[in-house]
């Protein structure tokens, strides 16, 4: 019996390599990394399609890579796309890595973005978790302007990007997944952060190149603020969406006021000034926001947000003083005005970014009734009031040094 068996384990070693699957053993070298795509429209083909290459490291394992360079290529998809940008690469493109998929406001504003999305991520073994961004001009000239000596790791600024979403409070994150989820139900719109440029900014050293004394181009700053260093291309803004085409712009801190009654805030400022001083606060979520819709109509939403707040500037030094008396009442009631300025401006886009309608659906016994009641055109004439509560932590600060 023994022997048996002994033959037949030797003569399944035997066969079942042939039997196995396994692709043949490729060179790290035969493959060229892409980080980010970025689709802008094209002169001869529906689309002019750009990848951000991670250039070749001390490991080629890791994805931190040690610089990127971008190469582009037209088509009428993206699978032609990649077809066309082969035919002069010495590797075959890689597409396992892309976190980053770049719309110019162009491709966005059409139904161009919604047309590029159709491919199948499994086909291109993109994952779904790959982040939407908005390009205000050309996604070419956003990812050449990563580019940098003095900033050659890629992967710390991709990582940049959930740092600034998580910490400050002014973009938006986005996955495909997400927006995905957005258009198909309708019961939500999507909001993405945006990319810009900074002329001013030069290429390769990140050194300014604006002249003392000449007159501001508003594309020669950031946001409309002057910049010096750093790299040209900045994520500031945040898209607003309504259903798959882009319908405006937020800034940075209306931004803040999405996140806070999204529910996705977790940390972020508010300033205070009167006579006394400029007081400057870190604001940080105490919970999800209560939300609660009355549907007909004309909806009505009442949100509760419940903040956490932490002195960070007080040029008076009065603020902990002050606090219980006007400050915290001050600060809520600031909250509280702009949530509903947000809001209103949302609502004239007709864009739901707030998500009041992933609420209003909960209320539908099936998806029938759902699309029977029009959420869309219900949202045109929707109200909303907001009340914010903020709680001081005990941390004490002191405006002067020791």
């Amino acid at each position: 019996m023994k022997r048996h068996k002994r033959i037949l384990l030797f003569f399944l070693l035997l066969v079942l390599p042939f039997f196995s699957g396994c692709l043949d053993a490729v060179s790290l070298d035969s493959y060229g990394y892409v980080l980010t795509i970025g689709v802008d429209e094209g002169e001869t083909e529906r689309f002019n399609i750009s990848f951000l290459l991670q250039k070749e490291g001390s490991s080629q394992e890791s994805q931190t890579g040690a610089g990127s360079y971008v190469i582009s290529a037209e088509g009428g998809d993206l699978f032609e796309a990649v077809r066309i940008a082969h035919a002069g690469l010495p590797f075959e493109l890689n597409l396992s890595r892309v976190n980053f998929l770049l719309f110019s406001d162009a491709v966005a504003s059409s139904k161009l973005m919604d047309e590029f999305l159709s491919f199948s991520f499994d086909l291109m073994k993109i994952r779904q978790s790959a982040k939407l961004l908005i390009v205000r001009g050309k996604c070419s000239d956003y990812l050449n302007g990563l580019s940098s000596t003095d900033h050659p790791n890629v992967a710390k600024r991709q990582y940049s990007y959930f740092r600034t979403y998580k910490t400050e409070g002014t973009i938006m994150m986005t996955n495909y997944a997400a927006f995905r989820e957005a258009t198909v139900s309708s019961a939500f719109d999507a909001v993405l952060p945006v990319g810009e440029v900074d002329a001013s900014i030069s290429g390769e050293q990140g050194t300014s190149s604006q002249k003392s004394g000449m007159p501001v181009n508003e594309k020669d700053t950031t946001g409309g603020i002057r910049r010096t260093g750093g790299l040209r291309s900045y994520l500031l803004e945040s898209a607003l969406f309504d259903g798959n085409r882009l319908a405006g712009f937020l800034n940075a801190d209306d931004t803040e006021m999405i996140l806070m009654a999204a529910g996705d805030f977790e940390r972020g400022y508010a300033t205070l000034q009167d006579d006394l001083g400029t007081t400057v606060f870190l604001l940080m979520a105490a919970g999800r926001p209560t939300v609660s819709i009355t549907l007909g109509d004309v909806p009505h939403a009442a949100v509760s947000v419940p903040l956490y707040a932490e002195l960070e500037l007080d040029t008076g030094n009065t603020a902990e003083r002050r606090w219980e008396g006007e400050l915290k009442k001050a600060l809520e009631m600031h909250l509280e005005e702009e949530l509903k300025r947000v809001f209103l401006q949302c609502r004239a886009l007709d864009s739901d970014a707030m998500r009041f309608g992933s609420h209003a659906v909960k209320q539908f016994l099936s998806r029938d009734e759902w699309r029977d009641y029009a959420w869309k055109q219900k949202y045109k004439s929707m109200t909303a009031e907001f009340s914010v509560t903020v709680m001081l932590n005990d941390r004490i600060i002191s405006n002067r040094g020791d």
